[in-house]
């Protein structure tokens, strides 16, 4: 197994869906070439934002199935896997293996809680399962299951191809501590999931990031992470000012209502957002948003 590592910008694509709820393949690839031409270094499918959890089996599979058509290996293709128990999550992870993605991202358990002993069985049973890098997906404020840094070292001394962490626990004592604890491990990255602490990430440490807004102006976030590779502290942090200007269109309506009219600015698809998730906005809330993305980003030709 090659332990390909990630960093850089890697974008949670969204899933486009036509109105029976299905996934809308071609608005998928139109949204896969928009983030690749932006210039990512990774893109990430079937994660948070990209609505795995109103998604059927089938339709999962078959988003992951588009994108890593659509990317051909340009950059690597991370799936993610977000389930109940250890049984369900291993039949999954085995199905996902099978359909020629890089990397494979796994969510804590969802809904019950679980200790810190639980998690560890839980990934390495997963891990066991698939000859694939894993990148563990650490989601306190949606799976209410925090995975402790200490908890990731475990991990990391028994899953060898445990290659990396998206962290999106805000808390940056925690990030601190989880940097402080694997800076020596090889073959090991800290992503972060923050669209607002990307450059005080970077100075921490991490080697990349994961944000949902990426899948609007991948460009924006691609210039963030060479700037500070160049030392350009200062073009870093401009780039961060209009990304969380960006994220703002998130306070217009719901997160779900303004990405879809975004995307929808973007000539991308019509929805991506499955029910109950799917709420009008007002002609205002609308303005708002195409004003927002009007003052950073051209409409996209597709």
């Amino acid at each position: 197994m090659r332990l390909q590592t990630l960093s850089g910008v890697i974008p949670p694509l969204g899933t486009p869906l036509d109105a029976e709820g299905h996934v809308d393949v071609q608005g998928l690839r139109r949204l896969a070439r928009y983030v690749l031409d932006g210039g990512v270094h990774g893109v990430f499918v079937n994660g948070s934002m990209g609505g795995f959890a109103f998604l059927t089996d089938a339709e999962q599979i078959r988003a992951i199935e588009t994108v890593v058509d659509t990317v051909q290996g340009r950059v690597p293709v991370m799936a993610g896997l977000g389930e109940l128990s250890t049984t369900r999550a291993v039949a999954r992870a085995r199905e996902m293996a099978r359909l020629g993605i890089t990397h494979l991202s796994v969510l804590a358990p969802l809904f019950y809680l679980a200790s810190q002993d639980q998690l560890v069985r839980y990934f390495s049973e997963i891990a066991a399962s698939v000859d694939l890098p894993i990148v563990i997906y650490d989601n306190p404020v949606l799976t209410q299951n925090p995975i402790q840094p200490e908890t990731i070292v475990r991990l990391r001394a028994q899953i060898p191809h445990l290659v990396g962490v998206k962290e999106s626990n805000q808390d940056c004592v925690n990030l601190q501590l989880l940097l402080e604890l694997t800076r020596n491990e090889e073959h090991f990255t800290v992503l972060t999931g923050s669209e607002f602490l990307i450059v005080v990430g970077l100075q921490m440490g991490v080697k990349g990031c994961v944000g949902g807004v990426h899948n609007l102006c991948p460009r924006v976030a691609v210039e963030l992470y060479e700037a500070f590779l160049k030392g350009d502290i200062e073009t870093a942090k401009d780039r961060q000012r209009v990304l969380t200007e960006i994220w703002q269109i998130f306070r217009q309506g719901g997160v779900w209502s303004a990405f879809e009219e975004a995307l929808r600015y973007l000539g991308i698809c019509e929805r991506a957002a499955g029910e109950p998730y799917v709420t009008p906005l007002s002609a205002t809330e609308c303005e708002n948003i195409r004003g927002i993305l009007a003052r950073h980003l051209p409409p996209a030709k597709m």
